[in-house]
């Protein structure tokens, strides 16, 4: 899994560490951005959500779930809030609609991931999609205190 501490500096790099199979098409983007970065979210967006789609349709066979669910578990167990946004906007916006996905993937999604796919569902209007348990996260985000807004 990742080697360090996942921020808004590395998510990219990490991101690439544990996926070596999205390697091809990230550098046919940096390509595509005259070798610039093209940010963290673009990557996120036009990188991996389509390698993504095509695992998830295939059932994700093999260690790619969990996988996913350890690379997203340290990203949001980083506190680092640009980091964890591009999870929520560009993969938590992909699964909330999709209940069944929620349902499959929640066993194997780590404490902090399941605290900010709650948040998310909550601000969202996903709750209805969170298995039942997930409901308790819900519940938790909403009387917190300290809830981010």
């Amino acid at each position: 899994m990742p080697n360090e501490k996942i921020t808004e500096h590395n998510l990219v790099d990490e991101l690439r560490m544990v996926f070596p199979e999205i390697e091809a098409s990230y550098q046919a983007e940096l390509e595509s951005w005259g070798g610039k970065f093209p940010g963290n979210y673009n990557v996120l967006a036009f990188v991996f959500k389509p390698f993504l789609k095509v695992e998830l349709a295939k059932a994700a066979s093999g260690d790619y779930l969990p996988r996913l669910c350890e690379f997203m578990e340290c990203v949001c167990a980083s506190g680092d809030r640009e980091a964890i946004n591009a999870v929520w906007l560009k993969l938590f916006k992909l699964f909330l609609p999709d209940s069944a996905l929620v349902k499959h993937l929640w066993p194997l999604l780590g404490p902090q991931t399941k605290s900010n796919l709650a948040d998310a569902a909550l601000r969202w209007g996903f709750v209805h999609n969170l298995p039942a348990h997930g409901y308790m996260d819900a519940a938790t985000v909403l009387f917190t205190p300290h809830r981010r807004d």
